[in-house]
């Protein structure tokens, strides 16, 4: 929908491995250049990656594509409206992104790529209908993440997803616990691809001596991350352990209301609201850190708590759908209800008093993750599996 985006670090990591390996990627977003353009790109490496944009004059754009293409441009109104007509706010957002879906497709036709990847589920299938269509010797393939699969626009049988995803070559998902969900619009669970997100090991820095009794957190500072109940779990931390510090990474809507609700429990002097931060500099912190915690109420395999795992912090994560392909519970951490604050001011506190048991453990979870989640070999498998599908679309054309 849009790249690069502060909080989607996934994506970038995915399109640098790519590139490394050999392919050659162009990044085409539905939503207009985010305000952090300029610095997330330098920031993240991706200088040298064709990025496009929804805009004014790439909408105009779409609007020629149409009017020269009036057969085109009628097929796919009717498509949309065949599938959306149902629901009001997804057939009026749908009808918002018809240029720029048209201009993408126009690109698609002009270049012709092996492979059209639809990187969400839910509005990149306007892009996807209009390459399987009329460009079928491209590869389409489709990733489910987490938003994409449980919104109610989009996860019933009949809508404009479910017929892309159908229709696709190669479907993928980074969660066994999305399976279930996509196995709703029609398709079988045999030919879902568990791809997970990975983590590039090149850019954790090296292990060195933690901070005693360090704990960080982070994500978007939002409501249904949690941050309150990290807060309110710290402030009973602290009451054990008056050296206790805790580094909150990220910034959003909520912060004023955490730093509030920090000061009424009187841990505002052991709190660092550190904002929006660098992705080296969430390293450089979770690689200081004891313990990162982490308390969100919904995620899918939160890659944040990987690049924990591999900096060598002891994980203290809610239970949200996937977790425990990720954190066997007191094997590579621990995991707690949704809300439980007194279950993760135990483990906490247990760590704290355990650290023999707290390097081990993290050891052991860091090699979990090295065999496991390396993005390299995440993305030579998807690179593999797209050869296999061109193959088979050049043998058919």
């Amino acid at each position: 929908m849009a790249f690069p985006f502060p909080s989607e670090t996934f994506a970038c990591n995915d399109v640098i491995a790519l590139q490394k390996s050999g392919v050659e990627v162009a990044l085409h977003g539905l939503r207009p250049k985010h305000n952090l353009f300029s610095q997330l790109v330098v920031e993240r490496g991706l200088t040298n990656i064709w990025i496009t944009h929804n805009s004014m004059i790439n909408t105009l754009y779409g609007v020629w594509v149409g009017f020269t293409k009036p057969l085109l441009l009628i097929d796919f109104i009717l498509w949309i409206l065949k599938h959306s007509w149902r629901r009001p706010v997804n057939l009026f957002k749908s009808l918002i992104l018809v240029p720029r879906s048209l201009q993408i497709y126009d690109f698609a036709r002009r270049h012709n790529p092996d492979v059209v990847h639809l990187y969400w589920s839910h509005f990149p299938s306007l892009v996807g209908y209009l390459i399987q269509s009329k460009l079928p010797q491209i590869v389409v393939s489709i990733s489910f993440v987490a938003h994409d699969v449980y919104y109610s626009e989009f996860n019933v049988k009949d809508s404009y997803t479910g017929s892309v995803a159908r229709n696709a070559d190669i479907i993928q998902t980074i969660t066994a616990a999305n399976i279930p969900e996509i196995a709703k619009y029609g398709i079988s669970e045999k030919n879902i691809l568990l791809s997970y997100h990975g983590v590039d090991f090149n850019k954790i820095p090296v292990k060195r001596e933690k901070v005693k009794r360090r704990l960080v957190t982070a994500g978007r500072l939002i409501a249904d991350k949690g941050f309150d109940h990290v807060l309110i779990a710290f402030s009973q931390v602290l009451s054990d352990w008056p050296d206790a510090s805790l580094v909150i990474l990220g910034d959003g809507s909520e912060r004023k209301k955490l730093e509030v609700l920090a000061h009424s429990l009187n841990i505002r002097h052991a709190v660092d609201f550190r904002g929006f931060v660098t992705h080296e500099e969430i390293f450089e912190q979770m690689t200081e850190s004891e313990v990162f915690i982490f308390m969100s109420l919904a995620e899918r395999l939160p890659n944040v708590v990987k690049e924990a795992m591999a900096c060598h912090c002891l994980c203290v994560v809610s239970h949200t759908p996937g977790i425990e392909e990720l954190v066997t519970d007191k094997v590579h951490g621990y995991i707690v209800q949704q809300g439980d604050v007194d279950s993760a001011v135990k483990q906490v506190l247990h760590t704290f008093s355990n650290p023999e048991e707290m390097s081990h453990m993290t050891e052991i979870a860091y090699q979990h993750l090295k065999t496991n989640f390396d993005i390299d070999c995440i993305i030579n498998n998807l690179q593999w599996r797209w050869q296999q599908q061109i193959l088979m679309k050049q043998a058919a054309h």
